[in-house]
């Protein structure tokens, strides 16, 4: 039999006037708190069976009215109808259509509580559960890479978590329980309807590292149920065991537009010369991140710039001809491939470019002629015709460009050299007879007499800026050659 309403409130009003009475009678007020406890006691709890009851125990009795307006069951922020059953000062709960397997059920006491003694209480509990056996739970199938196992650096090599589900689960959860010692960006992909995630580095790994995860039991499937166990396993970085090397360097030259390339070999090691114009190709044997690119440096210092060839090589273009008969050593400093393996020990090769200096191999001043002469020495008579005309023929070691050639005939001198009193020469006349040999007019040539002797001086610049072959060849140094002029 059940009373109304009405008659509930008065009823309660009774007890708790009788109870305050009482009390102040005795001169005293009851401020103990309501105690309760709940079954299920634990949160995420797994009840056995559909139509188990969920509920809340009193330590005293209360205004069942009341109370149960504080109490609810809801799955997902939705209500779930059943019947409130009181036996004595518990309150229990069995859902009309039984527990659904697998979704997170709320069992909410929030509200005003009141006790038939007189005492008040405010709650908030919530409290999720799930009903549905463990052999019923997402599980993790299987996963890669297996526990232990040896990888590459890149996710293309092997370094990604792949987790396969037995059903398709909640990503948000599964992303937020999963956890990757070392690892802090990932991206998350999603297969199979969601039954497999896989974590995708954002960069390659690191070398030879072990990677430890863990997946806790927060995982949810995608009806909210929890992960039945958790999961964890770990994988090492170690499959690429190869130290990068350099395994070759070579001369190279521009490749003919045909070819497809840009550089290609000459067919000679480096240290057999590297010629003039051509560049420096370093190979290795793995392909190499971006830092190789800054691994280059030439002692004495050359300049130039450090460019990719392929993956696995780069080339050096000097900015200019290395020096003529001059040791270079190229050295490769310590650098990763692009696993992050760094080279063992930088590497050092030496070679002397096939750029000789230019040299004079013979001169002729109307009179015999001199093999190799002299730096500053004097040179047999500079024989001068009557009105003061000589001829000069001079052959270098290299055949000359035809703009090289233009650029010796500006840069040649003769000058009166003693006594500084003799008028200046002046160039009448000059043409190659070949591609290696100068032949010089100059006019206003004053013979010396008893006495007297006239010396001129002819001088070739040297250095880059000097008499050059227009191949990369120049002389060493400024040539200097004294020539006493007679008459002829």
């Amino acid at each position: 039999m059940s009373l109304p309403n009405s008659s509930l409130s008065r009823l309660r009003t009774l007890y708790t006037i009788a109870a305050a009475f009482l009390c102040s009678a005795c001169g005293f007020v009851d401020l103990r708190p309501i105690g309760y406890t709940t079954f299920p006691e634990t949160a995420g709890t797994i009840l056995p069976k559909t139509d188990s009851a969920v509920g809340v125990r009193f330590d005293a009795d209360m205004d069942r009215l009341e109370t149960q307006k504080a109490f609810s069951v809801s799955r997902g922020g939705i209500s779930v109808k059943g019947d409130i059953v009181w036996n004595g000062r518990e309150l229990s709960f069995v859902p009309l259509e039984g527990w659904r397997p697998g979704p997170r059920y709320t069992l909410s006491l929030a509200g005003s509580l009141f006790a038939l003694d007189g005492r008040e209480a405010r709650s908030e509990l919530h409290l999720p559960f799930y009903a549905r056996s463990m052999a019923e739970l997402p599980y993790l199938v299987s996963y890669s890479p297996l526990d232990g196992e040896s990888t590459g650096v890149g996710p293309g090599e092997g370094a990604r978590l792949r987790l396969n589900f037995s059903v398709p689960m909640d990503r948000s959860s599964v992303e937020d329980a999963l956890s990757i010692n070392g690892l802090n960006e990932y991206e998350a992909v999603w297969l199979d309807e969601d039954r497999t995630m896989e974590a995708v580095p954002g960069k390659n790994l690191s070398p030879w590292t072990v990677y430890r995860w863990t997946l806790s039991a927060a995982a949810l499937s995608r009806e909210g149920a929890p992960l039945a166990k958790e999961a964890g396993a770990s994988f090492v970085t170690d499959a690429d065991r190869l130290l990068p090397d350099v395994v070759e360097v070579c001369p190279l030259v521009k490749a003919s537009p045909d070819t497809g390339l840009y550089w290609q070999r000459t067919g000679l090691a480096l240290e057999d010369g590297l010629g003039s114009g051509q560049a420096i190709g370093i190979l290795y044997n793995k392909a190499m991140d971006d830092p190789v690119l800054q691994a280059v440096r030439f002692e004495p210092a050359l300049a130039g710039r450090t460019e990719w060839w392929t993956d696995r090589a780069v080339v050096f273009v000097p900015d200019r001809d290395p020096e003529p008969e001059t040791v270079y050593t190229l050295i490769v400093s310590k650098t990763p491939d692009r696993s992050g393996l760094g080279m063992e020990n930088e590497r050092r090769f030496y070679f002397v470019p096939d750029i000789p200096y230019l040299k004079i191999l013979s001169l002729a001043a109307g009179g015999p002629v001199l093999a190799e002469p002299e730096n500053g020495g004097l040179c047999p008579a500079l024989a001068a015709m009557p009105d003061g005309l000589v001829t000069l023929s001079i052959r270098f070691s290299h055949l000359f460009s035809l703009d090289a050639r233009a650029a010796a005939v500006l840069a040649l001198r003769l000058e009166p050299y003693f006594p500084g009193i003799l008028p200046r020469p002046g160039l009448r006349s000059a043409r190659w007879w070949s591609e290696d040999t100068l032949i010089l007019g100059w006019e206003g040539v004053e013979p010396g007499f008893a006495g007297e002797a006239h010396y001129y001086r002819l001088t070739l610049p040297g250095g880059r800026g000097g008499v050059a072959d227009g191949k990369g060849s120049y002389l060493r140094e400024d040539y200097h050659i004294i020539l006493e002029a007679v008459d002829e």
